[in-house]
C-alpha cells in the first residue's frame, strides 16, 4: 500500500476540484506545486468557527487575516475574482472561516477528493 503524498503532482494539475464544506462553495485548480487557484463566484461561510467558550479558534483567527488580505475580492460572502492560495489548508479556511484537512472536501468530476489523488 502506498503512503498518501499530500503534495502537488502533475496529474491533478489539469483537473477542476470542487470545494464544498460548512456552507462554502467553489472551484480550484492546483496549477502548481505552491499555487491553488479558487475562481471568482466562490461562496464562503459566514460565520467564523468558535471555541466552546465562543471565543475565535485558531484557525478561524488565521482565516479573519486571510479574507482581510482579500477583502476588495470578496462582496456579500463571494470572491468576485480569481485569488491564488499556496496550500490546499490555506484555501479550505479562507472558504469555511476556520476548520481543517481540506484535503477530503477538494473533489473532483467523479467524487475523488484531492486525498485519494494523493495515493497515486
Amino acid at each position: 500500500m502506498m503512503k498518501d503524498r499530500h503534495k502537488w503532482s502533475e496529474e491533478v494539475s489539469g483537473i477542476e476540484f470542487t470545494f464544498t464544506d460548512n456552507d462554502s462553495y467553489g472551484k480550484v485548480f492546483w496549477r502548481h506545486r505552491k499555487e491553488l487557484l479558487l475562481k471568482a463566484g466562490a461562496k464562503l461561510t459566514p460565520n467564523p468557527q468558535l471555541n466552546k467558550d465562543g471565543s475565535l479558534n485558531f484557525s478561524a483567527k488565521f482565516a479573519k487575516a486571510l479574507r482581510a488580505d482579500h477583502e476588495d475580492k470578496i462582496v456579500n460572502h463571494t470572491t468576485t475574482e480569481d485569488i491564488i492560495f499556496p496550500s490546499p489548508n490555506e484555501l479550505g479556511i479562507f472558504l469555511r472561516f476556520g476548520g481543517d484537512n481540506t484535503w477530503v472536501n477538494l473533489k473532483d468530476n467523479e467524487g475523488r477528493s484531492l486525498h485519494d489523488w494523493s495515493k497515486y
